[in-house]
């Protein structure tokens, strides 16, 4: 059972911060060293002092926590005075037409992975999972909501919710640089949330962006329930900030990770003669590539000494539908049997063109493009017990940090 709850979420003080532009940031693990400088520049009171703060050494954690703890002690934050859910709506365009993905902010009982009510998709790094550790023990607070979805397929709660705003002016109404509109509101209405936490304990939550700040809610979790010697439902840290959206709405967007190669041990006609074992291979001129249009089930590679792209399907399917998608195939029957994965050095890029660009250049040795996959491929992979690989999804647009924050303390810290 999935358990959503409303929560007195701390939010930035319109009386001290008139311009919500200036404090929110994107997630932390896609802001760029310049990017980090210019937000820290923007304002004073930017979030990317809390998420990624500056410096190399460990004390840029408890920096972290004492600026939160000034901020609160300032009023640059404040809570709300009573629990609420948090509808938050991205507008953008795609494909030359306007969406808008809708969905909601709330706090949601943590689950072992092994309950299968809320289920991951792509594998984590220790590392990363120290990072985020280390400042939710500063901070004691959920900076930023984890990104899961949630099936729906007549959208009876995103009604819901949509009836429950109609007539509220939003709490936070702003663009971002690529001017997605982000609106937020929040709804108290006891007889709505009681309405939405028992519709929602029946689904299943797909885990679509967050995966590192999911499992270190988990691990910081079970060291408290180890300090208190006790488990109880009530606490805090029982629970992390979600953004739940729904899987069949139109603005759930899943863009493709294409991978560029740096290193390659094998001779580039000779892994495309290893390929044709496996796949069928159509070549398609290079100055088409804007026009791939890649099913699901296949990707692409470009290299640099020919004017081709090359399009792989498998010939052979493998047992079960999710395993002959592109890039389970690319990692299976690739870098699973002919690339060394861990020796390539590979970037990850959201572009076509940067692709190109890299490997035609010579920078790099190989481009591989991927097609996009929809929210009931992920799903299916999930519920198979089986990760993607990593970086394979991009849910687009991400969500903003900074519009509300979600207390872990017992008393006021």
């Amino acid at each position: 059972m999935v358990t959503v709850d409303a929560f007195r979420g701390i939010r930035y003080n319109p009386k001290k911060v008139s311009s919500l532009e200036s404090v929110v940031a994107p997630p932390y693990d896609v802001i760029s060293p310049k990017e980090q400088i210019e937000l820290y520049e923007r304002s004073i009171y930017n979030v990317v002092r809390l998420i990624l703060p500056k410096g190399e050494d460990e004390s840029r954690y408890s920096e972290a926590g004492k600026t939160f703890k000034e901020w609160i002690e300032e009023k640059v934050l404040i809570q709300d005075t009573t629990p609420c859910i948090y509808p938050y709506y991205q507008e953008f365009e795609e494909g030359g037409k306007k969406v808008i993905r809708k969905g909601f902010i709330a706090r949601v009982k943590l689950e072992d992975f092994s309950t299968q009510n809320i289920l991951p998709h792509e594998k984590t790094f220790p590392k990363h999972k120290q990072d985020r550790l280390k400042l939710i023990l500063a901070c004691r607070a959920n900076l930023s909501p984890v990104f899961a979805v949630y099936s729906d397929p007549e959208g009876i709660l995103e009604r819901t919710v949509d009836e429950a705003i109609s007539s509220e002016k939003p709490i936070a109404d702003l663009s971002n640089s690529e001017g997605v509109k982000n609106k937020l509101w929040s709804v108290s209405d006891k007889s709505i949330i009681e309405w939405i936490k028992n519709y929602m304990k029946s689904k299943k939550l797909l885990i679509a962006d967050g995966h590192h700040r999911y499992e270190t809610a988990l691990e910081y979790r079970n060291l408290r329930r180890k300090e208190s010697n006790l488990v109880s439902e009530e606490n805090p840290y029982e629970y992390v900030m979600m953004y739940l959206s729904r899987a069949e709405g139109e603005g759930l967007i899943i863009k493709p990770t294409h991978r560029v190669v740096k290193r390659l041990r094998i001779d580039i006609n000779e892994l495309l003669k290893r390929l044709t074992e496996s796949f069928k291979v159509e070549k398609i001129p290079l100055c088409e590539y804007g026009t791939l249009n890649l099913k699901p089930q296949e990707f692409a590679l470009i290299t640099g000494n020919s004017d081709s792209v090359f399009k792989f399907s498998v010939k052979e399917p493998l047992p079960f539908r999710y395993k002959n998608l592109g890039v389970m195939l690319l990692h299976t029957l690739v870098f699973g049997k002919i690339i060394s994965e861990e020796e390539s050095e590979i970037l990850y890029t959201k572009s076509i063109e940067e692709v190109v660009s890299l490997v035609k250049s010579g920078q790099y040795k190989l481009g591989i493009v991927l097609a996009p996959i929809s929210a009931p491929d992920v799903f299916e992979v999930a519920m198979a017990g089986e990760k993607m690989p990593h970086k394979t999804t991009y849910f687009y647009p991400k969500l903003l940090s900074g519009l509300v924050f979600n207390p872990l303390w017992e008393t006021h810290p």
